[in-house]
């Protein structure tokens, strides 16, 4: 299962996490209602597909927004090649549970970016694959254990 790989990469780098249970989480709002103050420090994960390629998990404030062509720039390819992926994608191929995309490595070759915005943030909350789970970490530990880089992907 992949939640229980996500628990084991984090318990194995050895960096402080706790997992928060809770119900089913699909969207910012339900997040809120489970754990209030939650989505002031939730970083949402957005999966996406070059076309025929890799896949990129982009971190962001919850509230914030994407800038596709920004990301698509920074990958190099043009912005119609890459793709976010749907809910039946991102439970068949990448096995998160919809409401749980956490940024974190689940295939071979994954591109993980965080958005410059959440440089200096302190303990933060993200997916755990799972929907009714969520990690809550230092963002600077979550960065160092994901592999990720910190850019500007998001619209101002």
């Amino acid at each position: 299962m992949l939640y229980d790989r996500i628990v084991v990469l984090l318990a194995e780098s050895g960096v402080a996490f706790e997992i928060l249970h809770h119900e089913v989480i699909r969207t910012a709002a339900d997040a809120e209602r489970a754990v209030p103050g939650l989505v002031d420090h939730l970083v949402k994960t957005v999966a996406f597909q070059i076309k025929d390629g890799a896949y990129v998990l982009a971190g962001v404030p919850a509230r914030a927004r994407i800038d596709y062509k920004q990301l698509a720039d920074l990958l190099g390819v043009n912005r119609r090649l890459l793709r976010s992926l749907s809910p039946e994608q991102v439970e068949e191929e990448l096995g998160f549970e919809v409401g749980g995309v956490g940024p974190f490595p689940v295939v071979d070759g994954m591109q993980i970016y965080f958005d410059s915005t959440l440089a200096g943030a302190g303990r933060i909350y993200c997916g755990s694959g799972l929907n009714t789970r969520t990690v809550a970490m230092q963002f600077a530990d979550l960065l160092a254990v994901s592999g990720g880089d910190l850019v500007a992907i998001t619209k101002d």
